[in-house]
């Protein structure tokens, strides 16, 4: 039985979603939306809305490849800029409105936002997870949500087992797959769960509008290491892609957007300039490119981007009114 918080923030937070369509416009014309840069990641592609039902990949919000065309074309119409991380090194100008589109772990289905990048000639982030890429394992959370699925077990059950692994290492959430699935289930089902293989990070790599970004080697939940296991899960993902690439990634995202101190002292240390988190928050311009810049990212939603686009361009969104609520 829901709390009276509980059913307060949900309340709040739909509200906040049938006026935004009609009051954000108005913030907008009001506030305006210059010097700011929207940041979105993204983890999945689906070919079309057939392969998502096919439950082989946790759902997080992917979207199909036309959808993800609509988004692109969405702030390309509000006259929003594409950059890349190494674009903030250099001075923006702050009258103008920014955007850049990252995605996370290293799916091969990225390789399907490679049309829609060269159509438009804009640039994204691709943050690999080394060893998935090399042992062409599945992610551990799809493993989780494709079988519990087939099992019938509810959404809220499997996102709940899916946070309790969260808060392990990864040799323990290895051992939690082989005792459960077996190790059969570390094989992908088809192209829509598997990560790239080697020679695909290397094709992607070439692309003009791909940047590569390190994801650790494991996708490992930083906080739940010491500083020397830290070290080396970021510095053993830099020197795969640097030999794979032959580009060494001058980006970080943090898994699962976890982090504390020691991650951004580690990723300092060891010369990251750019860093990114997953607060959904818009970051004002200018940044702080004296030191690590430090940044915020929305989890790109498969909502239709022209009802829904007016919240980010705003710097919020309904789930995110309700993660404040809950906190306070």
């Amino acid at each position: 039985m829901q709390s009276i918080k509980e059913t307060l923030t949900n309340n709040l937070r739909r509200l906040a979603e049938n006026i935004g369509f009609l009051i954000n416009p108005l913030i907008l014309k009001v506030k305006g939306e210059n010097s700011q840069l929207l940041i979105f990641y993204f983890h999945g592609l689906y070919e079309s809305a057939a392969q998502k039902e096919l439950h082989h990949i946790d759902p997080q919000k992917n979207m199909t490849v036309n959808q993800f065309d609509e988004f692109v074309n969405y702030f390309l119409s509000h006259h929003y800029i594409f950059l890349k991380p190494e674009d903030l090194l250099a001075d923006l100008k702050i009258e103008n409105k920014y955007v850049m589109i990252t995605f996370d772990d290293g799916y091969f289905n990225n390789m399907l936002a490679l049309d829609v990048l060269n159509k438009y000639k804009i640039p994204s982030v691709f943050f690999i997870t080394a060893n998935n890429v090399i042992t062409n394992r599945s992610y551990w959370w799809d493993i989780i949500y494709k079988y519990r699925f087939k099992q019938g077990v509810s959404e809220l059950k499997i996102q709940n087992e899916q946070e309790l692994l969260k808060q392990l290492k990864y040799e323990a959430i290895d051992k939690y797959i082989l005792e459960n699935f077996g190790s059969d289930s570390f094989k992908p089902w088809s192209d829509a769960d598997r990560p790239l293989t080697e020679k695909e990070v290397r094709l992607l790599a070439n692309s003009p509008y791909a940047v590569i970004g390190n994801h650790t080697y494991n996708h490992a939940i930083l906080p739940n290491y010491n500083k020397e296991e830290i070290t080396d899960e970021i510095s053993r993902s830099n020197t795969f892609l640097k030999n794979l690439t032959g580009i060494t990634p001058t980006s970080i995202a943090f898994p699962n957007g976890n982090f504390n101190k020691i991650c951004l002292d580690v990723a300092e240390e060891i010369g990251f300039r750019v860093a990114f988190n997953a607060v959904p928050k818009k970051n004002n311009l200018p940044v702080d490119n004296h030191r690590l810049i430090f940044l915020n990212r929305f989890m790109a939603s498969n909502n239709y981007i022209k009802h829904y686009g007016s919240f980010y361009r705003v710097g919020y969104t309904p789930g995110s009114i309700k993660a404040r609520l809950r906190n306070h």
